[in-house]
């Protein structure tokens, strides 16, 4: 959703912005790289670890030692790394944050601005927010509300009955707020269960693409305030996402399954029908949930099974 902006700006500066304390050569950097593709003048940054709240670690090693084979960078650490490094240092009590703080800050620009497509459809008895950006070839139906600068990108289909907050961010041909899959058997046929609820999502939540989120059978789908939902997720009728979690790829979470606020749900999980999952849980890559589990929990395996209690948090 974002351009890259190329802007001369000074390591102390940046420093200055993170509140950290930098005493090393000031010079300009002109843009972020990561460690795999290093360039001169620029700003990166290394630490083992992927996920601070459940102290995940990264899977690859670095080779550090080329850092010195180019000029005029700087480079964000750990406070309590030992390695003396050959180039300029910040120290950071959490690199891959404050690196993102500053991309977002110095060397980025938002790819949409308010707006809504002349190819959009959208039809009666909606609310659309003040700043709000509507991409092409999108459908909003009857009913549906959507809070200020929330941005919706192509090709996404929104039907009735669904609320989504402020400050969110929909990308390209996700669906939302279709006919869950209940059906049942009649001698020689199917019945289905005609859906009836509604679909509510919090503000600041990002919903990837490909996703689909079904509207509830007579009560509410719902998504918690500042939820973070990856590319080809599936979430049924009447699931209830808490604040601050996070859904990766390729999950499926079945009809009026819990999950609680804080939550990791690792790539291609699947938490089956009803199952309920406590705050601040970690569900491990393919996991299958058929069963409750309490808060910080650290889930793994097909069926799962708690492998240690989370104590980080």
């Amino acid at each position: 959703m974002f351009d890259l902006l190329k802007k001369k700006t000074s390591v102390k500066k940046i420093a200055k912005f993170l509140n950290y304390d930098y005493k090393g050569k000031d010079f300009d950097v002109f843009s972020p790289c990561s460690l795999s593709n290093i360039k001169n003048n620029s700003i990166l940054f290394y630490t083992d670890i992927i996920n601070y709240k459940f102290n995940l670690k990264d899977n690859i090693d670095y080779d550090l030692k080329k850092l010195s084979n180019f000029k005029n960078i700087v480079i964000i650490i750990p406070k309590n790394m030992k390695k003396n490094f050959s180039v300029p240092t910040i120290p950071s009590d959490n690199p891959r944050l404050d690196f993102q703080r500053v991309v977002l800050k110095y060397f980025s620009v938002s790819k949409f601005k308010p707006n809504i497509h002349k190819t959009a459809i959208i039809e009666k008895n909606t609310s659309i927010g003040s700043d709000v950006y509507i991409g092409s070839n999108c459908f909003i139906g009857n009913g549906v509300k959507i809070g200020n600068r929330t941005k919706i990108l192509s090709n996404t289909v929104i039907y009735g009955d669904t609320i989504i907050g402020s400050d969110c961010v929909i990308s390209s041909n996700t669906t939302i707020g279709s006919e869950g899959f209940g059906f049942s058997f009649n001698e020689d046929d199917f019945v289905h269960f005609a859906h009836l609820g509604s679909i509510v999502i919090g503000s600041d939540v990002w919903i990837g693409s490909n996703c689909t989120i079904e509207r509830a059978q007579l009560d509410e789908t719902f998504i918690g305030d500042h939820v973070k939902i990856d590319d080809l997720v599936h979430i049924a009728h009447n699931v209830i996402i808490g604040n601050f979690s996070q859904i990766t790829g390729g999950t499926v979470i079945s009809g009026r399954a819990k999950i609680g606020e804080g939550c990791w749900i690792s790539p291609n999980s699947t938490i089956d029908n009803g199952c309920e999952i406590g705050d601040n849980c970690i569900v491990g890559i393919s996991c299958l949930i058929r069963k409750n589990f309490p808060k910080n929990s650290v889930i793994v395996g097909n069926p799962g099974k708690i492998l240690r209690k989370n104590t980080k948090v």
